[in-house]
């Protein structure tokens, strides 16, 4: 019991207080018509209006009468019921057959401060074959994203990204270290080399994103004068963007003689290009299923504007169990959705899973929630 003492403290009463054992809260206020209670139906249609109608938490509350914290803790029920890629791959048989490019792309989204979603994509069918929810983009992560992407059963024949050190470290042995002059270099004695650590997916063809390379070239030359700047951008994009290996390595050597005897700036735009020729050219070289693989990440960053439309209406994201409920909904109903601004008339219409089970068929996402939850 409390005791409750007015403004001007003339009347003094008891209040009961009240105890709720599932949301562990109290309050003195007690409920004379008791609790709403929704039907399943109803909870439902709640949370694809959400996910799908694109509309806030807020306006839904305006809308159907419920509670902002309410339809939180549906979306996030939902959320934590939906089956992972490898339950998805099982049901829908991909671990048997399946209609994947084996050109994957990765890349990574913000969804905070602290959260991130690593997302695998497949190029010809643009389904999301895994995804993960880390803190930052690690060696880690990105190999646990693959291990997941290979219990689906997909097979990478081609590695795309945005050139980021976790990406590359998957395909390319890292760097010797530096070491000081004036030092002791190993073996030492009584101390074992440490062992050379091969690649998470050594020996598979990395192509790294022209559209990212060349923005980091740029970082480069910033400092330089327009003109010189202007000279030098324009060299190496002809040689990022050119059609055959021939012309790429008629103006490499172009920018190497351009960059001779320029400032430091310049010629460390000429080393690195060298140093990266075989990243930035793989798409020259290799075919997959007759054909080139692609030279940038086009395909991947309009997977990730649609991500990135969704979260624009979702609260903000505080905890990691949070974020993981939320990418769990947006990337099922993606994997479901049929493509409408699809490029190929082929797959127009078609959803990426349907798509990468070979079939014109239609997928409700809700049939992929755990049957305790739905």
């Amino acid at each position: 019991m409390l005791r409750r003492v007015s403004l001007r403290e003339t009347i003094t009463e008891r209040v009961q207080q009240w105890w709720c054992q599932q949301c562990r809260s109290s309050f003195t206020f007690r409920r004379l018509t008791g609790r709403k209670h929704f039907a399943g139906l109803f909870i439902r249609e709640t949370v694809k209006d959400f996910i799908q109608g694109r509309s806030s938490v807020a306006v839904i509350h305006e809308r159907k009468g419920v509670g902002v914290g309410t339809i939180s803790s549906w979306v996030r029920r939902f959320g934590d019921a939906c089956m992972n890629p490898v339950e998805i791959a099982v049901i829908l048989s991909l671990t048997k057959k399946n209609r994947w490019s084996g050109i994957l792309l990765l890349d990574a989204k913000y969804l905070n401060k602290r959260q991130l979603l690593l997302v695998a994509v497949d190029f010809a069918t643009l389904d999301i074959v895994g995804w993960l929810v880390t803190d930052a983009e690690t060696v880690d992560g990105y190999s646990r994203l693959v291990d997941q992407v290979e219990a689906c059963g997909y097979v990478i024949k081609a590695l795309i990204s945005d050139g980021h050190p976790a990406i590359i470290a998957l395909t390319q042995a890292p760097a010797p270290r530096f070491i000081r002059k004036g030092t002791r270099p190993y073996p030492r004695p009584g101390v074992l080399p440490a062992l050379p650590k091969t690649p998470r997916l050594a020996g598979i063809p990395h192509q790294w994103c022209v559209i990212h390379a060349e923005r980091d070239i740029d970082r480069f030359t910033a400092k330089l004068p327009q003109e010189e700047r202007q000279a030098i951008h324009t060299l190496v994009h002809d040689l990022l963007f050119a059609r055959t290996v021939t012309k790429a390595e008629r103006m490499q050597k172009k920018l190497a003689e351009a960059t001779a005897l320029s400032p430091l700036a310049a010629q460390r735009v000429a080393r690195w290009i060298v140093y990266h020729w075989e990243l930035l050219t793989v798409h020259h070289t290799v075919r997959i299923g007759r054909k080139k693989i692609p030279r940038d990440t086009n395909a991947i960053e309009n997977v990730l504007s649609y991500v990135n439309t969704r979260l624009k209406t979702m609260r903000r994201l505080r905890t990691t169990a949070s974020a993981e409920a939320i990418s769990n909904l947006i990337v099922v109903n993606y994997r479901t959705k049929p493509l409408a601004n699809s490029g190929n008339k082929l797959k127009r219409g078609k959803s990426p899973l349907g798509l990468a089970i070979g079939k014109n068929v239609k997928i409700d996402w809700m049939k992929l929630i755990k049957k305790s939850c739905s």
